[in-house]
């Protein structure tokens, strides 16, 4: 299991601060020979099939190369590192770009961006904005993360189980389970970890079982053959993009029995660590399924990347499945840009609406605490990310107010999440509702931006209405009013074309021009009601409705 330098907990509560990667597994580009020979998928799989997932992979690798390397930090490195830690404790005033306030981000001189501050590389766009701190990105309009309800809408997996066990396996208690599980020669088994480089196997290897188990139709070892190889290059894809850990073989131990797992809650919290483990300057590759992390953006931020919508979609197959990759992504520099000019109109917070009726929402993805697989633990807080729930945004407790607990206390409290869901909320007002003061502390704790520049010449987060006219500026009247019957004649023609817009799907549901053209057709209606001559047998003068005997 991967782990994360403060970006997860171990099973005593105990923050988890090692490398990424074990000891002697070093850090590997996967071959093009490699991916090549990983081409074909094995079968149809029940969950969103990894669409080049390993091409993703290996691009992004390509990306940090030429834009984004890190020097392997040496001691010099390490000095000037507690020099700096030095000097935010002297400095006050912050860093430059935020956070002013250390209470919150208090890992933030490990984090890339700071790197990126110091001038000592880059990553990739909306990895360098996540802090794991938070579990969430950190925007210029405030907190936005992937939630339990992204994976279950995106993905179609379950996100109510148990919580996966994992068990880190030595080398002869990885062969034993070979053996048992998978049917395989001690002998095979041993010299097929040896090629792997430690306790785990090549995922070629077990399309190659696959189909010898299929053809001796041994079921249960094809079986888990298959599983293993699926949840290897999707939910549990590591940075090799080749190979898998034999330890999560043990999860399909009964194949009868898979099915009492949150796959979901497993999944978020592998791509929780893995983008924690992303975000520190000294990390160059990113593991963790790259189709639900990509997907995501495509779907709350629709002005981001070049994606392609895939047509012949399906309405009835995971979320996530829209959407095509293309063949030439967005540069850094592109997506650094956007995201730090994004304002509220930029994001769609809420875009399941019209696929509720296929996935609904489950009340379990307002649980807030710990989630886990194996003893890696990562806080999941949606009270951070009220918006994305259709709730208006208050400044939220602190994310270390989630006390440290044991696996057995984690899953205890997740037996009986009703308990802990996030309560005493408000409905949004506006889908980018916040109370007042939000921003304001916000950008006092966090580093929502990344290019620096002059605060007076970023761009307001919501639009100013008619900022060319001072707000004390009395509006023109006009001399002569337009007739009433000219304006209602009017405002029903655009009722009714508002109205065909919607009802035929020319604006997709859950874009900021649906809501929109929704705010529109209210407001024609209106217009209708107080123009209309037998609206109650009330008089009109003006266009104004007279409530007068």
């Amino acid at each position: 299991m991967a782990r994360t330098r403060g970006a997860s907990f171990n099973s005593r509560g105990e923050s988890s601060r090692g490398e990424s990667l074990s000891q002697g597994e070093a850090r590997r580009r996967p071959i093009v020979s490699a991916r090549r020979s990983r081409a074909a998928p094995i079968q149809d799989d029940p969950i969103v099939e990894e669409r080049a997932v390993e091409e993703q992979i290996y691009e992004a690798y390509e990306t940090h190369g030429e834009e984004n390397a890190f020097e392997a930090p040496n001691d010099d490195d390490d000095e000037e590192e507690h020099a700096d830690v030095h000097d935010i404790e002297e400095d006050v005033g912050g860093f430059p770009g935020g956070p002013h306030d250390h209470s919150l981000l208090t890992h933030y001189v490990q984090h890339v961006a700071y790197a990126i501050s110091k001038g000592r590389g880059l990553l990739l766009g909306f990895i360098e904005r996540w802090h794991f701190e938070t579990s969430s990105f950190h925007l210029p309009i405030g907190e936005m993360s992937i939630t339990l309800d992204d994976v279950s809408t995106l993905l179609h997996l379950p996100v109510m189980g148990q919580m996966c066990d994992l068990e880190e396996l030595e080398f002869e208690k990885a062969r034993t389970t070979l053996v048992q599980l998978l049917g395989v020669d001690g002998g095979i088994a041993g010299a097929e970890m040896e090629d792997a480089c430690g306790p785990k196997v090549r995922l070629n290897w077990l399309r190659e079982i696959y189909v010898q188990r299929c053809e001796s139709q041994h079921w249960d070892y094809a079986a888990r053959a298959y599983l293993l190889h699926l949840v290897g290059c999707t939910i549990f894809a590591n940075k090799s993009a080749s190979s898998i850990r034999v330890s999560y073989l043990l999860l399909f131990r009964d194949v009868h029995a898979c099915g009492r797992y949150a796959w979901g809650v497993a999944a978020l919290a592998y791509l929780y660590e893995q983008l924690g483990d992303a975000s520190l300057a000294s990390t160059k590759q990113m593991a963790g399924y790259l189709t639900l992390f990509q997907s995501w953006i495509y779907e709350h931020f629709p002005g981001m990347g070049r994606r392609r919508l895939v047509t012949s979609y399906d309405d009835t197959t995971p979320r996530a499945m829209r959407w095509q990759s293309p063949r030439q992504s967005s540069t850094l520099a592109e997506i650094r840009s956007q995201l730090d000019a994004l304002t509220y109109s930029g994001v769609v917070w809420h875009p399941y609406e019209g696929h509720r009726g296929i996935q609904p929402f489950f009340g379990i993805c307002m649980y807030s605490g710990w989630i886990r697989i194996g003893d890696t633990l990562c806080r999941h807080l949606p009270e951070r990310v009220l918006r994305q729930f259709g709730f208006q945004q208050d400044i939220p407790r602190s994310p270390t107010s989630v006390p440290n607990a044991d696996v057995v206390a984690i899953d205890h409290v997740w037996l009986h999440f009703r308990a802990h869901v996030v309560s005493n909320v408000r409905h949004a007002a506006s889908t980018s509702d916040c109370v007042d003061g939000y921003i304001q502390w916000f950008r006092r704790v966090s580093h929502p931006y990344i290019i620096v520049v002059a605060d007076d010449a970023r761009p307001a987060v919501a639009p100013r209405q008619r900022p060319d006219v001072p707000q004390e500026a009395r509006p023109h009247r006009r001399s002569s009013p337009p007739s009433p019957s000219g304006a209602l004649a009017r405002f029903r023609r655009m009722a009714r074309m508002l109205q065909s817009l919607i009802s035929c799907r020319h604006v997709t549901e859950g874009t900021v021009a649906h809501q929109v053209s929704v705010d529109l057709l209210q407001i024609a209606n209106e217009g209708i009601d107080e123009y209309s001559p037998t609206r109650r047998g009330q008089r009109h003068v003006r266009g104004r409705r007279s409530t007068s005997n």
